[in-house]
């Protein structure tokens, strides 16, 4: 199914709606997560109806990755930003009768989707030939007054090595146990980054070797402070 971007609304849109309604409100965002070396962020953005508000009216989080495309590759933490802020307004009810998503976002999941489809195809590993039987023993010569030896009986063809089967999911969870996320913050997290909702068993092995990856270099490294704006 092709998207549509007249279907969907901007941001700026929803943010000026917001402004129209409540002049004195206010919209704050804050970075959760950031890793310099993988470029993952991860943000939440709050809105206030009023300057004097304590709680917020409405909140909304989105992930960004540097490497998801063309725009992200320098500005993925303003896309993440810009991401959470439209998704915030929309709970508040500001221009969802075509749907929370903005047109931001669903532009970002289409080059996802095209960017996935134009990889080429992991090649199936070539299982090794089956090894040729030996030949039968040599029969003694009938001439031959003394008894011939036992011929030596040919040995036997090596068994196949096993196939290295990890547990994937298993991996993951144990590398995002070392982050401090439980089960179902990994589910919610790859729900969202590949729009599915079973979590890893909705993902195929590539994919999840992705995650494995992020989550392996994330526990590596040193976790960055959360900035607030």
């Amino acid at each position: 199914m092709r998207f549509n971007p007249d279907e969907y609304v901007t941001v700026h849109e929803r943010i000026e709606k917001f402004y129209e309604k409540y002049p004195q409100g206010r919209v704050t965002t804050t970075i959760l997560e950031h890793s310099a070396e993988t470029g993952f962020v991860l943000m939440k953005a709050e809105v206030f109806r009023d300057a004097d508000d304590v709680l917020p009216a409405a909140t909304g989080h989105a992930y960004e990755l540097r490497s998801s495309g063309h725009v992200q590759q320098g500005s993925y933490v303003e896309v993440c930003e810009t991401s959470s802020v439209g998704r915030a307004l929309a709970l508040l009810g500001f221009e969802v009768k075509r749907g929370i998503a903005s047109r931001e976002e669903m532009e970002k999941a289409s080059r996802r989707q095209t960017a996935a489809s134009a990889a080429p195809a992991p090649r199936r590993a070539e299982k090794p030939a089956a090894p040729e039987p030996a030949p039968p023993p040599a029969t003694p010569a009938p001439q031959t007054p003394a008894p011939a030896a036992p011929a030596t009986p040919a040995a036997p063809p090596p068994a196949p090595a096993a196939e290295d089967a990890p547990d994937l999911d298993a991996e993951i969870l144990q590398a995002a146990g070392e982050l401090g996320y439980d089960s179902a913050k990994v589910r919610k997290w790859v729900n969202q980054k590949f729009e599915v909702t079973g979590g890893l068993a909705s993902l195929t092995p590539h994919d999840k070797r992705e995650v494995l990856k992020i989550f392996t270099e994330q526990a590596r490294s040193p976790q960055p402070r959360a900035a607030r704006k």
